[in-house]
C-alpha cells in the first residue's frame, strides 16, 4: 500500500500493541520492511519504549507459593509428627499416624484422651443494644433462650433455606454474646450478618476474634481428670454439665473460656484462650495427660470420630440444594420467632412439605468391608443421590457412613444401590440404617 517507513507501519497496522509491547515486532518489522520494499534508505527499528523485553506470560501467572494460614500450634505438631493438608484457607494437621485411616488416634479418643488444635473455628464477639436482634435475623433458632452459662448450638440459613453455617452461641453479658461459626465460614461471617442487618439501623459491634483466640479441643473419657489439673475452678459433672459455658484461669494466669461440647461423641471440652498462651497451654495440658497417655489427634481422626456420632460438618453432608430440613438439623428452627425476619425462614416453610427431597440417612456396606469413596453416586436407573462420608468404624467394626438420597429412598432398611468408577461396573450395595451409629442415647458426652 506504498508504506515503507517502519514508523508509519507500526501505527498504521498495530504492529506492537499485542503481548509483545513492542519488543519482538519492533525487532522484527524493519527487517520485514527491508525484505519487500525498494526503498533507498535502510529502514530502521521503530522507537522502542518500556517494556523494552517482552514479560513472560509466567511473570504474569506469578509464582506457585502456597498460601495458607497456619494456627499457633502448627510448629508444635510438625515436631509431634503432624502430616499436614491445606484445608480452606489454613494449613491443618490432618493425620498424626503412620497408617492414614488413623486407628490408634480414634481409638486413643474413644477409650483415653486426646487433643485437638480447633483454632480455625470462626470465633466472634457481637455486642451492644440490638445485638440479639442481628442474631435473631441470621439464626434460626431463638437466641433470646441464649443464657449466661450455657452454650446454645444453632445454624444460619441463605434466603434459599439452605443451611450455610452452624456453631454455637453463649452470652457473656447484658447485650453482650460470643459465638462460634465453622472454619469455611469465619471469613465471611461479619459480612453476612451486616448485610441482613443494612437497613434496620440497629445498635451493634461485631468483632472478628478468630485469629486472635486459639482452640484446643481436649475430648474422651478421661478429659475432665486432665483438665482439672490444670484449672482453677471445679469441672465436675454438676457444676459444668454438657452444653455448660465457664471461664476460669490457667495457672492463675491464662484466661480461658471453657466450652462443654461433643461434636466427636465423647466427654469434651473446648478451650478457647488468646493465640499468644495457645502453646503455654498445650504442653500443660500434655504435661498434666502424660499419665493417660494423652496424645494429639488430627482433622482426618475428628472427621471419622464424629462421623461415627452422625454429627454432620456442613459442605461435606450438605451442598447447595440441601436445607436445614434435609439435614436433619430442622428441630434447631424455631417457627414461633416474631421479633425477627429471620433469614431463610420463608423457604423453609415452602419446602417443608414436600417428600422428594433429598435426605440425609445413615447407611452401611453391605457387600464387603471397604467403605464406599465418599461422593460414590447412588443410582438405579438414574442418579437417586450420593455418600456423603462412608469410613471404617474402628469402633463399630463395619462400613458406615452417611447419604444423601431423595426422599423415597430415605427408609430404614432401604438397599441402595452404588456406583463407583473404579470398580469397572461392578456395582456395590448399602443398607439404610439408623443413626448415629455410636452411644444413641449420648451417654458418653454428657458423662
Amino acid at each position: 500500500m506504498g508504506f515503507d517507513v517502519p514508523e508509519l507501519i507500526k501505527r498504521f497496522t498495530s504492529a506492537g500493541t499485542g503481548p509483545g509491547q513492542g519488543g519482538i515486532p519492533g525487532h522484527n518489522l524493519p527487517l520485514f520492511v527491508a525484505r519487500h520494499t525498494a526503498s533507498i534508505n535502510t529502514p530502521i527499528p521503530t522507537t522502542q519504549r518500556p517494556p523494552l523485553v517482552p514479560t513472560f506470560i509466567a511473570t504474569y501467572a506469578g509464582y506457585n507459593h502456597h498460601m495458607f494460614k497456619r494456627t499457633p500450634m502448627h510448629r508444635n505438631q510438625i515436631e509431634d509428627g503432624g502430616v499436614f493438608r491445606n484445608i480452606g484457607v489454613w494449613q491443618r494437621a490432618r493425620y498424626f499416624s503412620s497408617d492414614f485411616d488413623c486407628k490408634e488416634e480414634i481409638l486413643n479418643v474413644r477409650n483415653n484422651v486426646g487433643m485437638l488444635d480447633g483454632s480455625t473455628l470462626g470465633k466472634f464477639r457481637i455486642h451492644g443494644p440490638d445485638a440479639l436482634k442481628a442474631l435473631q435475623r441470621v439464626y434460626v433458632s431463638d437466641m433470646s433462650k441464649v443464657k449466661t452459662g450455657r452454650i446454645k448450638y444453632s445454624a444460619m440459613c441463605n434466603d434459599d433455606g439452605c443451611v450455610i453455617d452452624d456453631g454455637v452461641v453463649t452470652q457473656l453479658g447484658e447485650n453482650d454474646y460470643y459465638f462460634t461459626t465453622s472454619s469455611g465460614r469465619a471469613g465471611q461471617t461479619v459480612e453476612w450478618i451486616r448485610y441482613h442487618t443494612r437497613f434496620d439501623g440497629w445498635d451493634f459491634h461485631l468483632v472478628n476474634l478468630t485469629d486472635a483466640m486459639g482452640v484446643i479441643n481436649l475430648s474422651g473419657p478421661n478429659a475432665r481428670k486432665v483438665l482439672e489439673k490444670v484449672v482453677d475452678i471445679d469441672i465436675s459433672n454438676t457444676v459444668l454439665p454438657f452444653s455448660g459455658y465457664t471461664e476460669c484461669l490457667i495457672q492463675e494466669t491464662i484466661p480461658v473460656r471453657v466450652m462443654r461440647l461433643g461434636f466427636v461423641g465423647e466427654l469434651s471440652y473446648e478451650l478457647h484462650m488468646p493465640s499468644s498462651y495457645m502453646k503455654s497451654v498445650w504442653e500443660m495440658l500434655k504435661t498434666a495427660g502424660a499419665a493417660f497417655g494423652i496424645r494429639n489427634f488430627g482433622v482426618e481422626a475428628q472427621n471419622v470420630l464424629r462421623m461415627e456420632k452422625c454429627h454432620i460438618i456442613l459442605g461435606q453432608e450438605s451442598e447447595q440444594r440441601t436445607n436445614l430440613l434435609d439435614v436433619g438439623l430442622g428441630f434447631l428452627w424455631d417457627r414461633k420467632k416474631s421479633d425477627a425476619r429471620t433469614v431463610g425462614a420463608v423457604a423453609l416453610r415452602q419446602a417443608e412439605t414436600d417428600p422428594d427431597r433429598l435426605k440425609l440417612v445413615g447407611i452401611r456396606m453391605e457387600d464387603d468391608d471397604r467403605p464406599a469413596r465418599d461422593g460414590a453416586l447412588i443410582v438405579d436407573r438414574r442418579v437417586r443421590g450420593y455418600v456423603a462420608t462412608m469410613r471404617k468404624s474402628f469402633t463399630t467394626g463395619q462400613s458406615v457412613g452417611m447419604a444423601l438420597v431423595e426422599g423415597p429412598l430415605a427408609d430404614i432398611g432401604t438397599r441402595l444401590e452404588i456406583f463407583e468408577d473404579e470398580c469397572n461396573g461392578v456395582r456395590r450395595y448399602a443398607r439404610v440404617v439408623k443413626m448415629p451409629f455410636y452411644d444413641p442415647k449420648g451417654d458418653r458426652m454428657k458423662a
